[in-house]
């Protein structure tokens, strides 16, 4: 999957847009998305459409987008350890109660 970087604080999915419109009373560029979400964006449609279709200058190449999803993954697997370390604990907690005489 690639994003398109349309600024800063926005990336999308090109495969996710279906309209992408000048609203001349408004002076924005209007991105349509196939959930129906529209982005109203003070910028020139021509840089829009670089973004989307394939300017160097805005694409986030999937390797990127791999990276993080690793670096995510491997956040998920040492909670996931360490919830295990705390389980193990307990049980033998439990264990020893359960052992205890009284």
């Amino acid at each position: 999957m690639k994003l398109a970087k349309i600024r800063e604080d926005l990336y999308l999915n090109p495969c996710n847009i279906t309209s992408i419109e000048f609203d001349d009373e408004y002076n924005t560029t209007l991105i349509t998305m196939v959930n129906g979400d529209v982005f109203s964006l003070k910028l020139p449609t021509k840089k829009a459409l670089d973004a989307i279709y394939g300017s160097e200058e805005h694409l986030v190449s999937s390797k990127v987008s791999t990276e993080i999803n690793i670096e995510k993954i491997k956040e998920y697997q040492q909670l996931l350890k360490d919830g295990k370390k705390q389980i193990n604990k307990l049980k033998k907690v439990v264990e020893q109660i359960e052992n205890f005489e009284f």
